[in-house]
């Protein structure tokens, strides 16, 4: 198995940021591989020894984890999928207008229906009250 992509995991792996799937993949190979095992045991030691002093991460340590970082932002991030072509576009604009007209034409049904109140009788009531 290519180790690489597993090196590359081995900070989001010891922090517990990657998805399931690949926890099971990076510690079966962890089982199988003894180098990426020792790099793994290596880089866990870096970072708890960095986070018990005041000393940062060494460079490579701190190169790693950044990579790590961006890698696991972009599997996260889920596309955007644009419209396809204008014809989309319009079809969406066009029901989107025809849901208004229909809301406002419902509204006018139901305020001229019969039994709905005249429009100005809760103003005029309130006028004539002395």
């Amino acid at each position: 198995m290519d180790c690489e992509p597993i090196r590359d995991s081995l900070i989001g792996f010891h922090f517990g940021v990657v998805e399931d799937e690949d926890r099971g993949r990076i510690e079966s190979h962890l089982i199988g591989c003894r180098p990426c095992l020792e790099e793994f045991l290596a880089l866990k030691r870096d970072i708890e020894l960095a986070l018990e002093s005041d000393e940062r991460p060494s460079p490579a340590v701190h190169r790693r984890l950044r990579r790590a970082m961006i890698d696991q932002l972009r599997r996260q991030r889920a596309p955007v999928r644009p419209f396809r072509s204008t014809w989309e576009r319009a079809l969406a604009c066009g029901l989107a207008a025809g849901a208004v007209a229909a809301s406002l034409l419902a509204v006018q049904h139901v305020s001229s229906s019969p039994g709905a109140p005249p429009h100005g009788i809760g103003r005029e009531a309130a006028v004539t009250r002395p």
